[in-house]
């Protein structure tokens, strides 16, 4: 069994209307606005099952709220949000919330990119300009290259890749030492699986310890910020880090009629994660979203080309994530691994593919929206996470949050 068929639900035959995507992301946009509170920021939502409170992270918090809504706005008729005023407070109350110990365990510490600190104070560069935290992220990244989490949403990885986004909105030397020293001290920790027949990183996550494979917790998304920060790699870490990438993907997938899929880890399982996910945190679209990347130049006969392309396949046979329209785990996030391989391979199907998720994504926001009686305010899970996607819809574009870019270009 390649993925669970009841996660899944039939695609809307509703064709791709670009102007009912417009209206979406301004509907999203404008009730973005219209809901901030100076003193609430945003109201929570049941499904996210925190206090509105004690999250301000890019992940599921205000910081990513905040990114988003940014960034729609700057492609739009709306004004920019006022949100500078918040600068200290957001990065203040993210600290707080996780010095009382509400980050689930052993996941790490404040200096993580996506649920700790070094996301805040990207947002408080993107309000106020990099020089207000530049020392501040500077320690953050330091501190962050000997976590034992080593995956994307707490770990070095994470962190690395903010270091790339720093190098190329600054052009600073310091930036590109950092993501190289964090990419050598990578190298050291892969470790050969035996049953996986592989090199892998083995996770610390959540007092959990097991090689996971996923875009945010595992393999893909540590090879995602390499691939990311490519070109600041000598030519012979590229080499060596082609053929690590290239092996060890394809010793892990699950091939079968319908195309390939990946476990969500090798060996010990999460308690209540046996079962094989088709989404971006865990699965084949998330593996396509993060290997998209993979060179061509030099490396072609490393051949993955493949095992994207099968991929994309089980996840448009599969279709819609039943969860919701979101990034993490919601149609969103699966249909930018068409986005992607349409930008990869040029192959029209796939863009057209992207857009028929959109549709039935823009159905599956109007319908929670109404059965919640509220939209749903967190970057990864929510409505902004959507948004963008619709507008790389529009545009052809295959840019996912927080991952292709951070400051708005």
């Amino acid at each position: 069994m390649l993925y669970e068929a009841k996660r899944h639900e039939p695609l809307t035959a509703t064709p791709w209307d670009e102007q009912a995507a417009r209206q979406c992301i301004a509907a999203i946009l404008q009730d973005g606005l219209d809901r901030f509170s100076p003193d609430d920021f945003w109201p929570p939502h049941p499904l996210d099952g925190f206090p509105a409170e004690q999250r301000h992270d890019l992940y599921l918090g205000s910081a990513g709220t905040i990114w988003a809504l940014n960034i729609l706005a700057a492609n739009s008729v709306f004004a920019g949000p006022a949100f500078a005023g918040q600068r200290e407070r957001l990065a203040g109350i993210n600290r707080a919330w996780l010095a009382h110990g509400d980050n689930d365990g052993d996941t790490g510490s404040e200096p993580g990119l996506l649920t700790a600190g070094t996301g805040t104070l990207l947002v408080k560069a993107m309000l106020g300009g990099l020089d207000i935290v530049a020392g501040e992220l500077t320690r953050h990244i330091d501190a962050n290259s000997d976590s034992p989490v080593l995956e994307f949403m707490w770990g070095s990885p994470g962190t690395m890749t903010a270091a790339v986004w720093l190098y190329e909105l600054t052009g600073a030397a310091i930036w590109a030492e950092r993501f190289r020293r964090d990419a050598a001290l990578l190298w050291d920790r892969l470790e050969f699986v035996e049953k996986a027949g592989c090199h892998l990183w083995v996770q610390h996550l959540y007092g959990h310890v097991a090689p996971f494979l996923g875009a945010v917790h595992g393999f893909a998304g540590n090879a995602f910020a390499l691939l990311r920060g490519w070109n600041l790699l000598a030519a012979a870490e590229q080499t060596r880090w082609a053929k690590r990438l290239a092996q060890s993907l394809r010793a892990t997938a699950i091939l079968g009629e319908g195309g390939a899929n990946w476990p969500q880890s090798i060996g010990r399982h999460r308690p209540g994660r046996r079962s094989p996910l088709l989404q971006h945190c865990h699965g084949a679209p998330g593996i396509v979203t993060c290997f998209a990347g993979f060179p061509d130049a030099g490396f072609s006969d490393l051949g993955i080309d493949d095992l994207l392309l099968a991929a994309g396949e089980l996840t448009w046979q599969a279709g819609p994530l039943a969860k919701g329209a979101g990034l993490c785990h919601g149609t969103a996030g699966n249909g930018y691994a068409f986005l992607k391989l349409y930008r990869r391979s040029g192959d029209g199907r796939w863009l057209h593919r992207a857009r028929a998720f959109a549709m039935h994504a823009i159905g599956q926001q109007i319908r929670d929206t109404a059965h919640h009686g509220q939209y749903r305010y967190p970057l990864w899970t929510g409505d902004p996470g959507l948004a963008i996607y619709l507008a790389n819809c529009i545009s052809g574009t295959d840019r996912f949050p927080v991952m292709d870019f951070f400051f708005a270009s």
